[in-house]
């Protein structure tokens, strides 16, 4: 039988279920060796216009852009539609260039029945000016399987969260991961936000299994 890489995320929003390439690949776009030096990385929401192309983009410390090179990707496919990126962009102005962008994944904090832990690698964990995602840098092992029904699965649990003695509130949230049958024989990163902006708390706490233990993470709000 012939094996296949698989390397895939469910994405398990509370109202659908989203099935993402976690590649995090990037777009066709030429990074510019000539421009290495002014280029910018920045997550963010891009913006598609009805001919599906995008058009802006606002980053998470609140600057917004429009694009001056307007264009399609199969990373971002729909018209009309706002979609998490890491862009790579030269700034002109309120303009901005951009040579090329990877995929973000968004989850949703929910209660979940049957919670899976299993381990990660931790890269970062932050948030920008805005404050309206919780971001993480994670790595994923994988490797060679002969199913395609073996693959990753990611959501993020809604914990708890009392409010503390000194009467705020923090939003606890727990990494759901489960490994789905994939080997681990090598690392790939992915990229994923979790909405807050709406938690009505002061603060956020994620929990995340990792192959050394449990990593906290507390970010203000």
């Amino acid at each position: 039988m012939k094996k296949v890489f698989h390397l895939l995320l469910i994405i398990i929003l509370i109202s659908q279920l989203s099935i993402l390439n976690s590649s995090c690949t990037q777009d066709a776009y030429e990074k510019g060796e000539g421009e290495l030096s002014a280029m910018v990385a920045e997550m963010g929401d891009g913006f598609t216009a009805s001919d599906k192309k995008v058009t802006r983009f606002v980053t998470d410390d609140d600057e917004q852009f429009a694009v001056s090179n307007p264009f399609s990707s199969n990373l971002m496919p729909k018209a009309d539609t706002v979609y998490r990126a890491i862009f790579y962009y030269v700034k002109n102005g309120g303009e901005a260039e951009v040579k090329g962008l990877n995929r973000v994944l968004v989850v949703s904090p929910r209660k979940i029945e049957e919670m899976k832990t299993d381990p990660v690698r931790v890269e970062s964990v932050w948030m920008g000016k805005s404050k309206r995602y919780l971001n993480l840098s994670l790595y994923l092992m994988g490797g060679q399987t002969d199913s395609k029904d073996d693959m990753h699965h990611l959501s993020c649990q809604q914990n708890i969260s009392p409010i503390n003695t000194d009467g705020t509130k923090t939003l606890h949230l727990t990494l759901y991961h489960d490994q789905g049958g994939v080997p681990e024989y090598y690392s790939q990163r992915v990229y994923l936000s979790i909405p807050v902006h709406s938690a009505g708390a002061d603060s956020v706490c994620i929990h995340i299994n990792t192959y050394q233990g449990i990593v906290k993470r507390t970010l203000k709000l």
